[in-house]
């Protein structure tokens, strides 16, 4: 199953319709809203459409223009967009890849709906009687004033005729102030992630940003002049030739520029219009369809050459099909693609379109098939590494779903990758609840290696399930992620439960899952991450909230400067309503009192601690190595768990929680990860409410990948008691108290050392290792079980257990970054009350004085 250009939709009714529309051949303006907008909104990963915005289309390409309004943000990163053009693509075989084109540079502000102006054939309508216009052209209008409050004003006008592959617009700004003023005429490109590659076409005829593995081109053609880019950074600034950088506007004087800003599926087809559109040519459909006696040839990188010349580069979608719109010439295509020899195919375009099939042999590839021990299908991360000369295979950029570098992550337990012939060393992985397996292949040129694993589940955790609260995928704005990629990477990694935590949008894997055929292995809701200012501390997960499908933000709360407003807003939300509120890798003792990061107390930003549920803690690691007391106040958040453990004992009983707040798809998932108590081990059946009431009383252990139990028995006039982490344990006098500790592992990690902590302390005399203690530990899934006798406790006290694997590493499985880390687990508290008075926190700052006014050292 290829997904690469797949939308969040099924989009066949839309192919549907687009096929049988009476508007074929004209060119439309549509208002997008709840009842079309499955039917006119584009496909692509970057697609950013809403309820209101207005989408341009003719029989060839699609734009939506972001309505102007307030507020009206693509996603965190790409903000004040309206107005602007946030999704473009052709419509052939949509792939929006586009975050934002801003005419005049972002320098104006369009929010003012009453002067927007749309033309059909000349004839101005009314939007607000009308949702949908055809006719040969259309002109839409936006007015805005200037960021600056210079005086000028900007008019930004769009054009379609129903005959372009392309979108007309034009800028001008008039000076309505009573003084010069300097104008520059500039746009600004925004085309996100490494995958795009930039540069000028003929000198500055035209820009252009291409993304060759997503297939999707875009270039902007000034109408006069030559363009080039200025600044670094991924606003492409853009500016034209033919006037000087700044030219002086007088009182009620106009200046003006336009352009045509293209698309197409790859940089062959953007070279092919701007040559064009500069000569008075004419390009013509190309078509291409690979295929084997299995079926379509998918992802083959076909480079296409011209005189001797390479135009680019186009990739072949799910259906074996890559296109492009050329111009009439004798082309060189190299196909290259994976398990196969390359071969070169002369591609001779004439003055029409140019269609044809290639058959190649079939490739040498690895088929697997991926089940547990009761021999179900599951999901599953499947490595790659070349062995004896063979190089590790690079499969698809780390944006990618499911072939990833030298990863191939599968579902449903069954995948097919071409690669080339060699030998090879598979690691197939299922998360730390599983014995990985661990086998070496030769893959024959031209044959199918048949890859059948059975994966071990040898880890029991029955009562728990593991959990991730910090996940990012593209629509969070600062990275290009596929989101289904995203959703696999938490199934292969057997995460139980993970809500979808967005920057600054309530958003959802629902669609994901389904689209993946994985609803039931992996329960989920709507949440956000609410992404403020300063960093690190005003950032705030939460969890669930109700969700406004394509309305802006997903219908969730906007940033605050003042981090306490911002997560009051944000725990109130929704009418306050039960979440999960967690406060992202914070610097504990800013909050506590250190606002300025000055290092001398003050009131920081304490009034936040009252509305965190959880807060993350990680790198637990750090937990056996204490800060020295002169640490500096940015390295303290460095070892954020310290700084927590001085939290408890000021009484804030806040419990902790760890993330992979991952980014990108490569090993992104599953090297961090929380256990819950749970009632049901079938994701199927989770509550959220019973997440909610684990997650806020601390019912939860911390780990990469161990799975530490433990449990405090208490015995006290003849009756027993057991308690898990986070409950208050009465130990009256004459209490007998054990902690029952267990640790397992699966067979690719180990850990040597459990140690107990009381107030954030280790314990000497509870502190045991496979050196101190070899009789404790063993080689077997079960790494560590003991029942400790807990001394007598004099004051009321908060147990942590860890374990570790000291110089151990969790190994080439959760690889070459992550794989780095050692196996580590913590508990969170257990609140142990000695005198029937309730859990009475010690005080005690651990040898680094608390960011507390008047506070002794």
């Amino acid at each position: 199953m290829c997904f690469r250009n797949s939308g969040r939709r099924l989009l066949l009714f839309a192919a549907l319709f687009i096929t049988s529309h009476p508007y074929l051949c004209a060119s439309e303006l549509l208002v997008v809203s709840e009842e079309n907008f499955d039917l006119v909104s584009p496909s692509g990963k970057e697609v950013d459409v809403i309820y209101g915005d207005l989408v341009l289309r003719n029989r060839q390409v699609i734009v939506v223009i972001a309505q102007p309004t307030a507020g009206r943000n693509a996603n965190m990163t790409t903000r004040g967009v309206s107005g602007m053009i946030i999704d473009y693509t052709r419509r052939n075989a949509p792939s929006d890849q586009l975050s934002c084109f801003y005419p005049a540079a972002g320098r104006y502000v369009f929010e003012e709906a009453q002067k927007l102006v749309c033309l059909v054939d000349g004839q101005q309508v009314d939007l607000s009687g009308a949702s949908q216009f055809a006719g040969k052209r259309i002109e839409i209008a936006v007015t805005g004033t200037a960021v600056s409050k210079d005086g000028t004003v900007c008019q930004i006008t769009y054009s379609l005729d129903d005959s372009w592959d392309y979108l007309g617009y034009q800028v001008q700004i008039q000076n309505l102030g009573g003084e010069a003023r300097q104008v520059t005429k500039e746009d600004l490109l925004r085309c996100d992630g490494t995958l795009f590659r930039t540069g000028q076409v003929n000198n500055g005829q035209a820009f252009y940003a291409e993304d060759e593995y997503f297939g999707q081109a875009y270039a902007v053609m000034p109408d006069s002049g030559s363009v080039r880019r200025v600044g670094t950074g991924r606003n492409i600034g853009l500016q034209y030739a033919d006037d000087a950088k700044q030219q002086p506007l007088s009182p009620e004087q106009k200046t003006t520029w336009s352009g045509k800003l293209l698309c197409s599926h790859g940089l062959p087809g953007i070279l092919s219009q701007v040559e064009a559109l500069a000569t008075g040519q004419k390009t013509f459909p190309f078509q291409l369809k690979l295929q084997d006696p299995n079926g379509p040839i998918v992802d083959a990188r076909v480079e296409l050459s011209l005189n001797g010349k390479s135009q680019g580069v186009l990739h072949s979608r799910s259906d074996g099909v890559l296109r492009s719109e050329l111009l009439p010439g004798e082309y060189v295509a190299i196909v290259r693609s994976f398990g196969r020899e390359d071969r070169e195919h002369s591609v001779p375009m004439k003055q029409q379109a140019f269609a044809e099939s290639l058959s190649f042999p079939v490739a040498s590839r690895v088929i697997g098939s991926i089940t547990d021990t009761n021999k179900e299908p599951i999901a599953a991360k499947i490595q790659f590494i070349g062995q004896s000369g063979t190089s590790d295979p690079d499969f698809g950029p780390d944006s990618a779903v499911s072939a990833i570098k030298n990863l191939v992550y599968c579902a449903r337990g069954k995948f097919e990758q071409p690669i080339a012939s060699g030998k090879y060393r598979v690691l197939v992985s299922h998360g730390p609840e599983y014995d990985v397996s661990d086998q070496i292949i030769d893959v024959l040129p031209g044959q199918a290696h048949q890859l059948n694993v059975v994966l071990t589940r040898t880890v029991d955790t029955s009562g728990w399930i593991s959990s991730e609260f910090h996940s990012h995928s593209s629509p969070s704005g600062d990275n290009v992620s596929h989101q289904t990629g995203r959703v696999l990477n938490l199934l292969a990694e057997h995460l139980e439960f993970a809500p979808c935590t967005e920057h600054n949008r309530i958003d959802t894997y629902e669609d994901d899952l389904e689209l993946l055929g994985a609803t039931g292995t992996l329960a989920t809701c709507s949440g956000m991450e609410l992404t403020g200012s300063p960093l690190p501390i005003n950032h705030q997960n939460a969890f669930p909230l109700q969700r406004h499908e394509h309305h802006q933000d997903g219908g969730g709360p906007t940033t605050d400067a003042d981090p306490v407003k911002q997560i009051e807003r944000l725990a109130l939300w929704d009418n306050s309503a039960a979440k999960v509120v967690q406060t992202n890798h914070p610097n504990i003792p800013q909050i506590l009192g250190d606002r300025d990061l000055d290092g001398k107390p003050d009131d920081g930003f304490r009034a936040m601690l009252g509305w965190m549920d959880v807060v993350e803690i990680h790198p637990i690691e750090k937990i056996f190595t204490p800060p020295s007391a002169d640490v500096s106040p940015e390295a303290k958040n460095e070892n954020r768990v310290f700084f927590w453990m001085q939290l408890l004992n000021l009484g804030y009983r806040i419990p902790g929680v760890v993330n992979t707040d991952a980014h990108y798809n490569f090993h992104g998932s599953g090297w961090l990860r929380n256990y819950m108590a749970c009632s049901t081990d079938n994701p199927n059946e989770i509550s959220v409410e019973e997440m909610i009431h684990a997650a806020e009383h601390g019912h939860m252990v911390m780990t990469t990948g161990p799975f530490l139990q433990a449990e405090l028995v208490t015995v006290h006039q003849q009756k027993i008691n057991s308690y898990i982490c986070g409950q208050d344990v009465p130990i009256p006098p004459g209490t007998l108290a054990r902690l029952n500790v267990r640790v397992q592992c699966p067979n690719w990690f180990d850990v040597n050392r459990v140690q107990v902590f009381a107030n954030g302390r280790p314990v000497e005399s509870l502190n045991f290792t496979r050196q101190s203690h070899p009789q404790l530990f063993s080689d077997r899934t079960v790494r560590f079980q003991h029942s400790i006798e807990l001394p007598t406790l004099d004051l009321d006290t908060h147990l942590i257990v860890a374990t570790i694997g000291e110089n151990l590493t969790l190994g080439t499985v959760m690889g070459p970054q992550f794989g780095k880390l050692p196996p580590v687990a913590i508990t969170n508290p257990f609140f142990v009350d000695v005198d029937g008075h309730g859990f009475q926190a010690n005080g005690d700052h651990l040898g680094v004085p608390f960011m507390l006014e008047g506070q002794a050292e």
